[in-house]
């Protein structure tokens, strides 16, 4: 006897509508953080106070794209899947130093895996 799902709402899968937008907000988390360093690091934001945004930034991407990594777990989305080489460089993120350059090459790094989550999860 086979397994019999409903497709969801115009044929999508059941649960790629919700993969679609842990991915999404994963890969904006992602953006955001990125603009909020890069602003910092080209001196447009003062963080004497705010430094912990840019951390609080952090931990939302980090959770957000860990949980959009396991998508591909209870859904038939693979777009999280692109997400699994991200994990690396949010891994290593924090134990650079944000003054040098390695700080950013790290973060950036991410990028490619960000960028094909997105594109896949249509």
């Amino acid at each position: 006897m086979g397994r019999t799902t409903t497709a969801g709402r115009h044929g999508t899968p059941p649960g790629s509508t919700t993969a679609r937008r842990m991915v999404t907000a994963a890969a904006a988390a992602y953006v955001v953080n990125c603009l909020w360093g890069t602003a910092v690091a080209v001196r447009l934001i003062r963080t004497r106070k705010l430094r912990v945004v840019h951390h609080g930034l952090f931990v939302v991407t980090a959770a957000l794209t860990g949980a959009a990594a396991t998508t591909p777990v209870w859904t038939r989305s693979r777009a999280g899947l692109f997400l699994l080489p991200a994990l690396v460089p949010l891994a290593l993120a924090p134990r650079t130093d944000p003054r040098s350059g390695a700080h950013w090459k790290t973060a950036v790094a991410a990028a490619p895996s960000y960028l094909g989550a997105v594109l896949l999860r249509r």
